[in-house]
């Protein structure tokens, strides 16, 4: 009994030494992003929203996840190894400048100036958490409300927007890699000045003034060596007129 089982087993061994030995490929290929090339970028929550969550830092990169018509699922963010926050984004308004991409995402932290409040929606009407001064916030981007800036943060992993009064200012620095679709600034062209010529300006406008300076002198001379004509008083009587 044991024999019949064994020797099935021998025979598929050695069948299957004779078969061809295919290697388990690994996909190398570094993972692809695409680049905001506009300050006006959306990003939306889902492909049905009609108001932005936010708009994407300018020059920055989102991992494109699944294009789905007009729009491509995105991640926006991925700091410190956590899951990015997904969303939605015009495909059109992506580009792939085809760049190594080390640092794909704008990391920034903002620091609370004064007490504030995180709020769940844009119009700032439903509060999430109070926060005190000098607390960090993960910023994920902007949205313009009327007349004030809002940003979309997160702060202990609870997601929400801040005033930009109630933030300490600061500037988000463009992405390293060159925005390879703008045409590069023609070198410019060097101004040459003619020292000679210049220099022969100079000496006509001192012989000018030196004329001018001559000419006032020589009148003013005429002018006072000028004798006065004698006047002849009327009804002078001569007796040498009268013979």
């Amino acid at each position: 009994m044991k024999r019949l089982i064994i020797m099935p087993l021998i025979l598929m061994l050695i069948l299957s030494s004779f078969l061809p030995f295919y290697p388990v490929t690994v996909n190398s290929e570094p993972t692809k992003y695409l680049r905001v090339i506009t300050e006006d970028t959306a990003f939306y929550k889902t492909v049905n929203d009609t108001t932005p969550l936010f708009y994407l830092p300018y020059t920055y990169y989102v991992k494109p996840l699944k294009v789905e018509g007009l729009y491509t699922h995105v991640e926006c963010y991925g700091l410190g190894g956590t899951a990015g926050l997904d969303g939605y984004v015009l495909t059109e308004l992506l580009y792939d400048d085809k760049l190594p991409v080390i640092n794909p995402y704008v990391v920034l932290e903002l620091t609370t100036a004064t007490t504030a409040v995180l709020y769940r929606d844009s119009n700032l009407q439903e509060p999430v958490q109070y926060l005190f001064a000098e607390r960090k916030l993960k910023y994920y981007g902007s949205l313009t409300k009327g007349e004030q800036i809002i940003y979309y943060c997160s702060y202990n992993n609870r997601l929400g927007y801040v005033r930009e009064s109630d933030v300490y200012p600061f500037s988000i620095a463009n992405h390293p890699n060159k925005l390879t679709f703008l045409p590069e600034d023609p070198p410019k062209e060097e101004i040459k000045t003619d020292t000679n010529s210049g220099k022969d300006l100079l000496t006509l406008k001192i012989a000018i003034i030196l004329c001018l300076v001559f000419a006032g002198i020589v009148g003013l001379v005429v002018a006072l060596n000028k004798k006065p004509t004698k006047a002849v008083a009327i009804g002078y009587y001569d007796e040498n007129d009268y013979e």
